[in-house]
């Protein structure tokens, strides 16, 4: 019994010493508690490191919660500077109007910072934005006009392993040479030259950026989980399109199958076509992430330094570019959607060339095209023909049947990038002077909500052809010192005339066969075809004389430099 008392005894002095110990910690020093949190903050810390550097999964949850944070925590700092903007009282519209331009670009910048962190879809984000340039305000284009260019390369090591894990063979192995400097980085990818062993020929391969496999979607999710926000913060916010159009879009561009037969089916539409230098380069093998192309040597469309080395007339790539793309259009229907500077290769004509020119243009980039239906792509050319004419009846008509707006008069503003007066004066050759282009630019900022509700209304196929008439339309600025748009409306009215023609010449000779002969049908293909070709030789004679002219123009300012 003394035993187990001492015993007991014993166990109930250490009971009460722990306690005593338990009541000691609680009663320590602040700068305890702080050493403790500290010691326990660094263990979480170390152990979500080492989870981070060790397990995939882990690695892939914190990168994705990052990404998620840094997108969510952009669109309410938006949401919110835009919010406190418009919520204000102004004492003039001046000021309100520069209250709005200091907004848009304050948040255009901090996007952007956020995109070129993120990189891939969200830079795809900001280059649709950039295209937009007579829908959007200029504050937001400008701002999003570097990501055409600056992406940053996927790292030899990653390309490397994405080779060998989707084609079966070590680089090496497949070729003899490869150039670790990319020939381009784009948001979804890069490309590389390199040189075949089996064949030692030079060739362009294109590597998919690895990393969208792991967070396309959980990306795209964001993107429309932030726009879903924004709207219902902002009712009149009509942007969500955007998004849509990347949901639609973004499949097709990440499958280089699905690239590489939009190539060969462009090539083949242009087969036996010797009036265009537009060349297509060939397509040897496309697996969903690497394809291999002919290579092609040249420089962007927009070096105006090396047409000059070359010989090249600027003006001449420009008419060109524009047929090339009428042709798609207008006749074809099957359209090339992402024509920016960086697609387009100008280089000096091959010696087997059949077109006239010296120079040829290689498209590149077949990601994102379009088809159109045969209605679609023939209302689109009674509206082109409307808008050159100025024909307001025909303007308001095929605006509503291709656009799906009655506003045609904002819509064929944002068709042309000009002022409704211009249009409907047929003026739409004129140069854009300084003061309208101020004007239209402030129309745009005060007309942002009709603007984002016509284009959040109109078909996602029409969006993609304004969206690649903008990108032309930047194009051709660049390649003309002063901007002449006469040539371009021209040789357009040429491409939506025969467009037209063709299609009557179709249905006309298919009643034929089926009534036969009959006089009024033959009455009517011969106006047709009368019609069509007088308007054909008009538009080719106005083309020579313009251009006849605007080199006695280069003449007389050479020979007399003061004028």
């Amino acid at each position: 019994m003394i035993r187990w008392g001492s015993t007991a005894l014993h166990h109930s002095t250490l009971l009460i010493g722990r306690r005593s110990l338990t009541t000691a910690t609680h009663i320590r020093t602040p700068a305890s508690r702080w050493t403790r949190r500290i010691a326990y903050t660094a263990a979480v810390g170390s152990g979500l490191t080492a989870l981070y550097y060790t397990n995939d999964n882990a690695r892939h949850v914190m990168t994705a919660i990052d990404r998620c944070g840094v997108a969510g925590a952009t669109g309410v700092a938006v949401a919110v500077d835009y919010k406190l903007t418009l919520s204000q009282s102004y004492a003039t519209e001046h000021d309100m109007q520069q209250a709005k331009k200091q907004c848009h670009l304050r948040c255009a910048h901090r996007v952007l910072d956020a995109l070129q962190h993120l990189g891939g879809i969200y830079v795809k984000l900001g280059q649709h934005v950039s295209a937009m340039v007579y829908l959007l305000p200029i504050e937001w284009t400008s701002t999003m006009a570097v990501l055409q260019d600056r992406c940053d390369p996927t790292p030899e090591e990653d390309i490397r392993q994405l080779f060998l894990s989707d084609y079966g063979q070590a680089l090496d192995d497949v070729f003899d040479d490869f150039d670790w400097t990319p020939l381009g980085v784009a948001s979804l990818a890069q490309v590389h030259k390199a040189r075949l062993r089996s064949s030692g020929q030079w060739v362009a391969v294109k590597f998919q950026h690895p990393y969208l496999d792991e967070f396309c979607k959980i990306d795209m999710q964001t993107v429309s989980f932030i726009f879903d926000c924004i709207r219902r913060f902002f009712p009149d916010f009509g942007f969500s399109w955007l998004v849509e159009e990347m949901r639609e879009s973004l499949p097709q561009e990440l499958d280089f199958v699905h690239e590489a037969n939009n190539a060969r089916r462009v090539q083949q539409n242009f087969a036996t076509n010797n009036h265009i230098a537009l060349v297509i380069p060939e397509t040897y093998w496309a697996i969903r992430r690497i394809m291999c192309m002919e290579f092609a040597e040249g420089s962007r469309i927009d070096d105006l330094n090396y047409m000059k080395e070359h010989g090249i007339d600027p003006r001449a790539v420009s008419s060109e570019l524009t047929k090339a793309f009428s042709e798609m259009i207008f006749i074809h229907g099957f359209v090339h959607c992402d024509p920016h500077p960086g697609n387009v290769i100008i280089r000096p004509a091959k010696k087997n060339h059949k077109h006239r020119q010296n120079f040829d243009l290689v498209l590149l980039d077949h990601g994102l095209y379009r088809t159109l239906t045969d209605q679609l792509r023939l209302d689109y050319a009674h509206l082109w023909t409307a808008l050159i004419k100025g024909d307001e009846d025909g303007i308001r008509t095929y605006s509503h049947r291709v656009g799906g707006t009655d506003g045609y008069r904002l819509f064929a503003s944002m068709l042309t990038g000009r002022e409704w007066a211009k249009i409907h004066a047929s003026d739409l050759t004129s140069l854009r002077d300084p003061t309208e282009l101020d004007r239209m630019a402030t129309g745009a900022m005060q007309l942002l909500v009709e603007v984002a509700d016509i284009l959040g209304k109109m078909p996602r196929t029409v969006l993609l052809l304004l969206k690649t008439n903008d990108l032309l339309r930047h194009v051709d600025e660049q390649l003309n010192a002063v901007p002449d748009e006469k040539i371009t409306y021209v040789i357009m009215g040429q491409y939506c005339a025969k467009a037209v023609w063709l299609d009557t010449k179709s249905y006309l000779v298919q009643q034929l066969s089926v009534l036969g002969w009959q006089w009024f049908l033959v009455k009517r293909l011969w106006a047709a075809w009368w019609d069509y070709h007088h308007l054909e030789y008009s538009l080719r004679v106005y083309q020579t004389i313009s251009l006849v002219l605007d080199d006695l123009r280069s003449l007389f300012k050479k020979w007399l430099p003061w004028q």
